[in-house]
């Protein structure tokens, strides 16, 4: 009998080489090129263009990404709340289901204000307006703090058995401890996909910056960024499997 080991290498390997001569090939067609057409003139100009852009929509990055953001996530709220003040002893899982995706989709919108927030904050102190968008940060930033504890304690009224609170520094935690090994095992699985995702945004993102940096000379910084993430990300991941092994094990 043939190792299987062995065969699935030999039957994954061809395929794999290939993938990586191609994104080599293509890298290095993309990168001659980009440098070739790339004129200082022209990267000047796309600077410049950039700052003007900036200055114009910086100001206003918060406030109008906070409407647009928040205001869906706070939508989703009260509808999810609404849904539960209606709720019966003996309720059907559906509803219970539609409530728990709408306060999913309330998380999912104030994250993305959390990250649009954090952004406009650090372009603000590239240009002048740093004080203004400051003040305008820290107003943002508890208005999704108060939604994401209302969102908590509202999953903690459909689900007694959870326990946590969105002040608690160890919140994720708490929370995870106190699910059941179905909801655990869920996250574990939305967890890897976050994992395998990531993984690929860091390599795109590492071959971009190093192409940028090819053209525009914007300097390793930015790739060294990229890879501390990658590595983070990585080991992080490992020493977790190790724990977990070592807790299983016990």
């Amino acid at each position: 009998m043939k190792d299987s080991v062995q065969q699935d290498n030999r039957r994954a390997l061809p395929k794999f080489l290939a993938v990586v001569a191609a994104s080599a090939v293509l890298g290095g067609i993309g990168g001659f090129l980009a440098a070739a057409a790339a004129k200082p003139e022209m990267l000047e100009a796309m600077r410049t263009g950039l700052d003007r852009v900036m200055q114009m929509v910086g100001p206003w990055g918060i406030p109008v990404s906070s409407v647009v953001l928040l205001l869906p996530a706070w939508l989703h709220y009260c509808s999810a709340r609404r849904l539960y003040r209606c709720l019966e002893p003996d309720a059907e899982e559906n509803t219970v289901e539609e409530i728990q995706r709408r306060t999913n989709f309330s998380l999912l919108f104030n994250t993305l204000e959390t990250i649009f927030a954090f952004f406009f904050l650090a372009a603000s102190f590239q240009y002048t307006y740093a004080p203004f968008n400051v003040v305008l940060f820290l107003i943002a930033m508890t208005c999704i703090i108060l939604l994401e504890q209302k969102v908590i304690d509202l999953t903690r009224r459909i689900n007694p058995e959870k326990k946590g609170s969105a002040y608690d520094l160890k919140f994720q935690k708490t929370w995870f401890a106190s699910c059941d090994e179905a909801e655990q095992a869920q996250i574990g699985q939305a967890s890897f996909q976050a994992f395998r995702t990531t993984t690929v945004a860091c390599m795109i993102v590492y071959v971009v910056l190093t192409l940028i940096n090819f053209i525009a000379g914007t300097g390793l910084l930015p790739v060294l960024t990229a890879l501390v993430i990658f590595g983070v990300l990585q080991v992080s991941y490992l020493l977790a499997c190790i724990r977990t092994r070592r807790h299983i094990r016990r």
